[in-house]
């Protein structure tokens, strides 16, 4: 099954704000997906490897943590829609990526350490009460930001090396002329800087080898 079938058959006439998400089989999988995890090392949900969430405009690796099933994609259907195939299996290897390289993994215990080192700010410091709360726990927030935008640009690269590096710098071209992230996020850097990075280091690699 193609990315124009998955489209037919799970998003054609449904409306924008249809908030119920689709479990799709292995059958209902874009040809390749299965061959793509299995070359990157990703053992996906045997039942449900895909999740398509019609109104939502994002992509996100599900691990399986303890949500009852093994690891899925979410893919938003307002997504699906803006990009092309050779994009959308872009997308897949980036969120593949993160499955691969234990993202959840770094987060959450970067998280745990920026907590208490947070904490240890705050009893350092000297001043109002409130005042010490508030720079404490900004430790956290802009580590847990950090995190995120580091696991980012890995996802990026790591994908790079399965599908080619054209291909991501093709699909992350793709989302930034769509105007999907122009502005930095608390989890994501904009399109366009991760654009700038891969293409980078891609001249790079081209340089020294």
């Amino acid at each position: 099954m193609t990315w124009q079938d998955i489209i037919k058959l799970h998003l054609a006439g449904s409306h924008s704000d249809t908030h119920e998400t689709v479990v799709l089989p292995p059958s209902h999988l874009p040809e390749g997906l299965s061959a793509l995890a299995e070359r990157m090392g990703v053992i996906l949900d045997a039942d449900g490897p895909m999740e398509l969430a019609p109104s939502w405009l994002g992509a996100r690796a599900l691990p399986s943590l303890l949500a009852g099933h093994g690891n899925r994609i979410r893919l938003g259907g307002v997504l699906a829609r803006r990009l092309s195939p050779a994009a959308l299996d872009a997308v897949m290897a980036h969120e593949l990526a993160h499955l691969k390289c234990r993202h959840w993994e770094l987060l959450l215990l970067g998280s745990m350490l920026a907590t208490l080192a947070g904490m240890a700010v705050g009893l350092a410091l000297e001043g109002p009460m409130a005042v010490r709360l508030v720079l404490g726990g900004l430790v956290p927030l802009l580590a847990a930001a950090g995190l995120s935008w580091v696991a980012e640009y890995e996802a990026d690269r790591v994908a790079a090396q399965y599908v080619g590096y054209d291909a991501v710098v093709a699909m992350l071209g793709e989302l930034r002329d769509s105007g999907f992230r122009r502005h930095a996020e608390f989890t994501h850097p904009p399109d366009v800087r991760r654009l700038k990075r891969l293409i980078a280091t891609r001249l790079r690699i081209r340089r020294d080898s």
